[in-house]
């Protein structure tokens, strides 16, 4: 079907014929495009982009970044609770990760132990937290899982640690010694 006005001239009309049948011949994949699992890699970014996803890395694998994707609609649907930084948390590799809302806050009733997870600030400490990893990550991980968390949480909630105690380095071979990973301290701050 021609959308040529009907005073077009036959080269017009031999034009639109043949542009037309290459453009029949090159496969849509319109519909594949906005979907995180069937969007080629290379298009990745620019699916990011029109997504909304808060923390983009090209460091990523493959796989991570589609997850990244795919969790990007409900994190900001669920942007500002616990629950969104669990997925940003689950999205960048860390699904096991500890979340400690209002850490800082005792109650003198001898519950609390003194572990050096809380301090005592009394009602002040409301809004804090603090996240304990479980796997082990690089420092640009760590930088990564920062911003990420910085860009999903309330603004009047408070990041007080990035705990790295339970995801130590071992000596197994999987980490390097080439300055990628930390040997206790990392610096997120941005």
């Amino acid at each position: 079907m021609s959308l040529l006005p009907p005073n077009t001239t036959p080269l017009e009309r031999a034009i639109d014929a043949t542009v037309s049948q290459r453009l029949d011949a090159i496969p849509t994949l319109v519909r594949g495009l906005w979907n995180a699992d069937t969007c080629p890699a290379t298009i990745l970014p620019w699916l990011a982009w029109s997504l909304s996803v808060d923390e983009w890395n090209e460091s990523l694998a493959e796989d991570r970044k589609r997850a990244v994707i795919r969790e990007s609609r409900l994190i900001h649907q669920q942007k500002g609770t616990p629950a969104a930084i669990r997925r940003a948390l689950d999205s960048l590799g860390q699904p096991d990760a500890t979340l400690l809302e209002r850490n800082d806050y005792i109650h003198h009733n001898g519950v609390a132990n003194r572990n050096g997870l809380h301090r005592r600030r009394g009602q002040k400490g409301w809004a804090t937290y603090r996240i304990i990893l479980r796997r082990a990550v690089t420092i640009d991980q760590a930088v990564l899982i920062r911003r990420m968390l910085a860009a999903v949480q309330r603004n009047c909630v408070i990041l007080t640690a990035i705990d790295f105690k339970e995801a130590l380095i071992r000596r197994n071979g999987f980490a390097l010694r080439n300055g990628s990973y930390t040997r206790g301290i990392v610096n997120t701050t941005i």
